[in-house]
């Protein structure tokens, strides 16, 4: 055993639990030392590859500059009071900690990581077999839109991400509690008006984001997210196929509360995936831009794959409650869509003055099956004034695609097994 002291910072390497070698990073509450100690004590430990695993126990850490990791490491906490935060304002994109290629079969368990607006990015991997993110809060994240540009022409893009995952896969994340992600818009109308801008993923704000073109599994189960907000564009849930020939990310996005979101709560695009058991709200505006609604809209759930469609996925037993007009389930491809309730109650504008499409279901481009889903409000499409048009349902009978002045030819005829009440 080797024990090193900072004035009461104790220091504990102890060998071989669980056939782990686990460090203690741990404060008396009466440490006087400056926060400065633990964070050179924490890089210390990263540096040191006898260490696997790292606990931080009763202990705060503001960090001055990103945590960066290479290899295969656990960060734990315990204590209500453990937290790593942003002590000063980081670089325009970094994130506060960083596993790298190397670093495949690492985890993040039971920490509280604040950016308290300093940072824009939590946690980000790139290149791993392995990852988990595991019953942490992460929370006050942000990044901008963009300040100054045109389509096809941007600067200072800083998104804001709780925890962005690239190129990885075998991805759990678990019973985390991710709330104030988002960014605030700086320009003009004109910089968006059938841009492009909004449909590059590197630009948009995420709670969740997995990306990319590695195969494997991803697990997103009982998290909670609350305020993931955006005037162009921002995803509580967002997990998207790069150049994959076959889905790269099959698995479960179940049993998640998302409360009050700006684009979409859930978007998907990859295939075999199974979206089942999330309860959504929108209880009136997600964000704090000018009091204005976000610039685009976009749809509770989304399964939406452009180049290959999103083939067996499912999408089920999920409640959705919409204040703000929002498309409930946006669908492209077969797929099966099953025992959802969409709740839509009222009409909003969108930011740029546009009507929103206020459809409990939009579908198109492929067979999908229906069975029992429940709409309940009356949703309008503004193509026929006040009309109420099919208690919500919009199949749309021409492909492609929703770039610029949105325009939707919708087919009124439903599936027999459709329940609308």
């Amino acid at each position: 055993m080797k024990k090193v002291c900072f004035g009461v910072l104790l220091l504990i390497l102890s060998g071989h639990v669980f056939a782990k070698n686990i460090a203690y990073l741990c404060a008396d509450p009466d440490f006087k030392k400056g926060h400065e100690y633990r964070e050179v004590a924490l890089k210390k430990l990263i540096a040191d590859r006898s260490v696997d695993a790292i606990q931080i126990c009763w202990a705060q850490i503001g960090l001055t500059e990103p945590l960066w990791i290479n290899r295969p490491l656990e960060i734990m906490g315990v204590g209500e009071n453990t937290r790593i935060y942003a002590k000063t304002k980081f670089a325009d994109n970094a994130a506060m900690i960083k596993f790298t290629h190397n670093a495949g079969g690492s985890k993040v368990y039971n920490m509280l990581i604040d950016g308290r607006s300093r940072a824009a990015k939590g946690i980000e991997a790139i290149g791993l077999n392995g990852f988990t993110v595991e019953r942490a809060s992460i929370r006050n994240f942000l990044g901008t839109n963009f300040k100054n540009g045109s389509v096809g022409h941007y600067t200072e893009i800083y998104p804001a991400r709780a925890i962005q995952i690239k190129n990885s896969g075998n991805i759990d994340i678990l019973f985390n509690t991710i709330e104030n992600i988002g960014g605030y818009d700086t320009s003009a109308d004109k910089y968006f008006n059938g841009t492009s801008l909004v449909g590059k993923i590197h630009l948009a704000h995420r709670g969740i984001v997995i990306y990319g073109s590695f195969i494997g599994s991803v697990n997103v189960t009982g998290n909670t997210i609350n305020n993931v907000f955006g005037y162009l564009d921002a995803d509580a849930i967002h997990l998207q196929d790069i150049h994959c020939n076959t889905a790269c990310y099959p698995g479960v996005v179940s049993n998640n509360t998302i409360n009050n979101f700006g684009k979409r709560a859930i978007k998907i695009q990859t295939g075999n995936t199974t979206v089942n058991r999330n309860k959504i709200t929108s209880s009136g505006l997600s964000d704090s831009v000018n009091n204005k609604t976000i610039g685009t809209t976009g749809a509770a759930i989304s399964s939406y794959c452009l180049i290959y469609p999103c083939e067996g996925n499912v999408i089920s037993n999920n409640t959705i409650d919409l204040q703000r007009a929002f498309r409930g389930i946006q669908a492209r491809g077969p797929h099966f869509i099953g025992n959802n309730q969409v709740t839509i109650r009222s009409s909003h504008k969108t930011g740029r003055g546009h009507p929103t499409y206020e459809f409990s279901m939009q579908l198109y481009g492929g067979m999908t099956h229906f069975a029992s889903n429940r709409i309940v409000g009356s949703a309008k499409n503004p193509h026929f004034g006040t009309t109420n048009y099919a208690d919500g349902y919009c199949v749309k009978s021409v492909p492609l695609t929703d770039i610029g002045d949105i325009k939707y030819d919708c087919d009124a005829r439903l599936p027999a097994s459709v329940i609308i009440r």
